[in-house]
């Protein structure tokens, strides 16, 4: 069974139930990006589901573990199929509610997972409630919120809510240690705290040479701000837009907070000597409109606004590097 640390509680919790005939059979499950969900009900689905399963792990080699393995268990529904930030529309929920009213392929239970329950239709969300307030039997319904507050209150009063959150730091950065050896604390706290605390995305972005490049572009940033360099322009460009504005947000968040309290919570550990750099130089009204700027401009790249984008991208760095010359 491979299963992230953080995620072993609410595992084993879900399968106590399970094994107590206490189990609900609508879990609605808020949790935020990054943290293993996906990972947490395939594990207890594929125990669910296993004829050979011991206390907390399935066997992997009886037929349904097999089925499992192979995305092609009949008695678990899905829509993983669906492509990102698509609709999920009417026809998928009614062919789905269609199944699972048949008998059980395989004599057991049956287990709906919908990943994201935040890009449902209203007839959708309608079709969903109306099974979910006479669920066929031996059916169990797994459905994941990124947003609890735009679950509508039907379907909320009819589960049973649990929480996901990230996990403290301290453990994120031991399972992070253990899969990248090569970096040291402070870099893998950074590298954590640019991530929101995913500490999934986080090992993707140690891995993928994004934490280099960003690396490469704070190098660039306190050079200009030593006067070393004037390249800071033509570094930006060489990079995604929205990247370098999601840098520079953190990078101007960091220097507020320290202005304020010092280290607290500084996404930036370790660009300490750039953060106290700015923050003598500038103040915190200069600070704050660069922010509200940049902030503004997330909002512009969200949307197919008829405008050039990186024009107004140039703009701000200018301005940005304006402030910082001070």
């Amino acid at each position: 069974m491979n299963i992230y640390p953080w995620i072993i509680h609410q595992y084993k919790d879900l399968i106590n139930k399970y094994d107590k005939n206490k189990l609900h059979p609508i879990i609605l499950i808020q949790s935020i990006i990054g943290v293993g969900t996906s990972q947490l009900i395939l594990n207890i689905s594929k125990w669910i589901l296993c004829s050979n399963k011991n206390r907390y792990a399935h066997c992997n080699n009886c037929q349904s573990c097999l089925l499992f393995n192979q995305k092609n268990h009949p008695d678990f529904y899905n829509s993983y199929s669906i492509p990102k930030n698509k609709y999920i529309g009417i026809n998928i929920i009614r062919k789905i509610i269609e199944n699972i009213y048949k008998t059980s392929q395989q004599g057991g239970t049956k287990i709906v997972y919908f990943p994201n329950i935040n890009i449902f239709t209203t007839e959708s969300n309608n079709a969903l409630l109306k099974t979910l307030e006479e669920p066929p039997k031996n059916t169990i319904f797994f459905l994941r919120t990124t947003n609890i507050t735009k679950i509508i209150q039907t379907i909320k009063s009819r589960s049973t809510l649990y929480y996901i959150g990230y996990p403290k730091e301290i453990i994120s950065i031991k399972w992070l240690k253990k899969k990248n050896q090569y970096y040291s604390y402070v870099q893998l706290l950074t590298a954590l705290r640019i991530n929101n605390n995913s500490p999934i995305s986080t090992h993707k972005f140690l891995n993928n040479h994004a934490f280099k490049k960003r690396n490469i572009f704070m190098q660039e940033v306190y050079k200009f701000v030593n006067n070393k360099n004037n390249k800071l322009l033509n570094i930006a460009l060489q990079y995604d837009s929205f990247i370098i504005t999601k840098y520079i947000c953190y990078l101007l968040l960091d220097v507020i907070k320290y202005r304020i309290c010092k280290k607290y919570k500084i996404k930036n550990l370790d660009q300490i000597q750039l953060i106290k750099k700015i923050a003598n130089i500038t103040n915190n009204q200069i600070l704050i409109n660069n922010l509200i700027a940049w902030t503004q401009y997330t909002q512009i790249l969200s949307n197919s606004y008829k405008i050039d984008k990186k024009l107004i991208f140039i703009e701000l760095i200018l301005s940005w590097m304006n402030t910082l010359c001070i």
